[in-house]
């Protein structure tokens, strides 16, 4: 029995992992044109100048294109790490976006709140972003 349970417990790992390799990889999400991700920047920021492009991780849900992830890039050259240590969710198309939610400490009643908005394929695709937020177990 201890060996059933040892060769479960590993398989559950490899899926894990795997799964993570997944989100990590982009292979999720849509890298937006150069337009898109000023535009959806300009939406976070709501009138506020909010710095070089460069500064900012933007992806596109690949199965739900009408979902964006947001996230501050601290490693890039002139960006400071305390200007956001959250991340955004936005929504829209092409030139228009709209800001969703944005922060770092989201309680767990707004995360399943959001989780039903952008739904499953958004949620599972933007995962990086939506844990960012501070929803755990995002899978």
């Amino acid at each position: 029995m201890p060996r059933i349970l040892t060769l479960f417990s590993l398989c559950l790992a490899a899926l894990a992992v795997s799964a993570t390799a997944a989100f990590a990889d982009g292979s999720q999400t849509i890298t937006p044109t150069s337009k898109q991700k000023t535009v959806i920047i300009k939406a976070w920021a709501k009138g506020a100048k909010p710095g070089p492009n460069k500064c900012y991780t933007v992806a596109i849900s690949k199965k739900s294109q009408y979902l964006a992830g947001l996230a501050f890039n601290s490693k890039a050259s002139g960006c400071t790490a305390s200007a956001f240590d959250g991340t955004a969710i936005l929504w829209g198309r092409s030139t228009k976006w709209n800001l969703l939610t944005a922060g770092s400490a989201m309680g767990t009643s707004n995360c399943t709140a959001l989780k039903s908005l952008m739904g499953v394929n958004g949620w599972q695709d933007l995962a990086g972003f939506v844990s960012g937020l501070g929803c755990l177990n995002v899978d």
